[in-house]
Order: C-alpha cells, then structure tokens, then sequence
C-alpha cells in the first residue's frame, strides 16, 4: 500500500528532538523519496541548504528482511543521497542498515547505525520515530483506526521518473494527495543542482506548493490526472517517464 510517513522524533545521543517537517513517501511498488525541511534556520549554511537531509530511491535500492511480527529489516542503498551529492564529511556512504517495530499506537519505531568516519571506526545508533498519515486528507491526520486506514491503502500511488540521457536525475511520487519529489543535475555536487517538490492537492483540485525549491523546481511535474504506467510528460524541456501509476 502506499504511505506517508510523518517523523515525530528523531534522536542521536542521549536527548531527542525535531528540528524539520519530516515527511516519506512510499508508492505502492515501494520507491521511496524522504524529504526533511529544517523548521529553522540558525546557521549560514541551513540558510543556504534548509534541510537536515533527503534521500530517494527505487524499490531495487532496498532490502526487506521480515524478522518477526511487526518487526522488518530494510537495507537501503540510496540512489540520491544529498550528503553524498554535496560530497559532505563525516557522513555515511554506503548501505544503511535499519529495524523497523511496529508499536501498538500505530507509530514505527526506526533504529538503526550509521558510519561518518568509515566502516572501520566506531558506528552512531540512531532512533526515528513515525507515524503514517492519511494521504487522502489535505490536513495532516494520523492514521489511527483501522477503517481508514483501509481507506487509506487505496491512496492512488503515481511514479514519475526523469528520462535517462537528459543531464538530471529525477524522481516524483504521489501518494494520495501529496506529492514529493526531488532532481538533480548530474556532475555538478553543489546546492544548485538540487530542487525538491513538496505539493498537496486542495479540495477543490488545486495544488499548494509547500515546497519548491531550487532553479529547476519548474520542470517538476505537477499535474497527476490521467497517467497510466508506460505513458511520458515533458514539463519545460524535461522527459518524464511515468513508471508506476495505481
């Protein structure tokens, strides 16, 4: 089923806390994009780059292991990696390994390891809490109940991928009524060739951008109606092939 997923906490060390609006989207084929906007910027460089991290990749860049009821095993291997993009130090390269627990309030528990001095020194563990949203719902509204989240499993779920050959990476997932989405100019390793995309559809069939960044944001689908899986769009010069569409 397709999920948006909202982070409650996030903790390294001993004291939690939340500096973004974290949001992942996962389309009912299991490609994946997490999107995390900083809250508040305190520093020149949150300015010039306003978010903690985002990550994206397709259902072939991670592993499921089920190791127990409610409780998964997923082995990422990103194919964006903004840390790795912007060639960041004393970040992780490389697989993250990650435990998922389903907790009875509905919330996931996330815990995991990460490596920003190399697989030969000493990890960092990390914990992240989620929640799923309703995807149908423009207001944000955990899904708590099992009869919506019944009615939530049937979110539509639409996956656009930029046309290889072109010079960027690119991918958008719609999930329900968000979308997320994030593009990438090829061989460049600076904050200008990142652009992310962070729209909700209204009631009355507009789009509210929330985020949309970046000199690119415009070639961006975002229109949603009307694709089926195989089909293409061309948004400002831009190929976009519609892998997913449910």
């Amino acid at each position: 089923m397709p999920q948006l997923l909202k982070r409650l906490a996030f903790q390294v060390g001993s004291v939690p806390n939340e500096r973004t609006t974290t949001f992942t989207s996962i389309s009912n084929d299991g490609h994946y994009i997490s999107l995390r906007p900083l809250v508040n910027l305190n520093t020149t460089s949150e300015e010039e780059f306003p978010f903690e991290w985002v990550f994206a990749g397709l259902n072939s860049d991670v592993k499921l292991v089920p190791i127990s009821e409610g409780v998964v095993e997923q082995d990422f291997n990103f194919w964006l990696d903004t840390n790795r993009y912007l060639n960041l130090p004393n970040t992780h390269r490389g697989e993250v390994q990650t435990t998922w627990t389903q907790w009875d309030s509905g919330s996931v528990a996330e815990n995991g390891e990460v490596f920003p001095n190399g697989s030969a020194s000493p990890g960092v563990p990390f914990f992240e809490l989620w929640h799923p949203l309703d995807p149908n719902r423009v207001e944000q509204v955990l899904l708590n109940d099992p009869l919506t989240t019944a009615e939530a499993s049937k979110a539509r779920s639409i996956v656009f991928r930029v046309r290889s050959g072109q010079g960027y990476d690119g991918l958008v997932i719609v999930t329900g009524r968000w979308a997320q989405g994030f593009l990438s100019k090829e061989n460049d390793a600076t904050v200008d060739g990142l652009n992310f995309l962070r729209t909700v559809e209204l009631e009355d069939g507009s789009r509210e951008a929330i985020i949309l960044y970046g000199s690119d944001a415009e070639k961006f689908p975002q229109e949603y109606l009307g694709y089926e899986a195989g089909g293409h769009v061309e948004v400002h010069g831009l190929e976009w092939d519609v892998i997913e569409s449910n």
